[in-house]
């Protein structure tokens, strides 16, 4: 499975859709999830020790839960889309001009491409800061609705749901791409 997960890694830093530290990918296991180490660049993912498996529910009773402490900083939000969701993988990236699109609009950026908004709908943006209870609320309620496969995090970036790995990695490069396109047609009629 790390291989799997670092062969999408290497994409998503490839396309520029990560960079730095940001991003996480998890997949779902019979056990919880299996997300990246904290501190670990998605293009720089080589074996089994850059990923770490947890529970679906924090644990409570456990205070020797180590791998509760080297997860993602996104672990909560990733747990929050898994109990809301029949998800089997999640992509959460920082595609640049999703972010700039997350800042501009409103509510929600709607595709203007032809690719876009049939594959996509409207691209919903969620607020809540990274690391607090507003963001994983958010994201549990966004996508227990079950109406889209990815969102934008205001100002942090995107979330892309799926059967696997392909299909978050194909959800992210589309917001991507409407977010860019979406961009540039709005600043072209100004």
């Amino acid at each position: 499975m790390w291989r799997e997960i670092a062969y999408w890694g290497k994409k998503l830093d490839d396309a520029g859709l990560v960079s730095s530290r940001f991003g996480n990918i998890s997949v779902r296991t019979k056990n919880g999830l299996l997300i990246k180490r904290t501190g670990v660049m998605l293009g720089n993912i080589t074996g089994p020790e850059d990923l770490v498996e947890v529970g679906l529910h924090p644990s409570e009773d456990d205070e020797d839960d180590s791998n509760e402490s080297y997860a993602s900083t996104e672990t909560p939000s990733h747990r929050a889309i898994y109990l809301s969701t029949n998800a089997k993988a999640i992509i959460h990236a920082h595609p640049r001009f999703g972010i700039v699109e997350s800042i501009l609009q409103k509510d929600e950026v709607k595709p203007l491409d032809t690719e876009g908004l049939p594959f996509l709908g409207t691209i919903p943006i969620i607020d809540g800061e990274t690391g607090t209870q507003v963001l994983y609320d958010n994201v549990y309620k966004l996508f227990a609705t079950g109406k889209y496969k990815g969102a934008l995090n205001r100002g942090h970036g995107s979330f892309a749901i799926g059967a696997d790995l392909a299909d978050c990695f194909n959800t992210t490069a589309m917001i991507e791409h409407s977010c860019f396109v979406k961009y540039h047609v709005d600043l072209a009629k100004k």
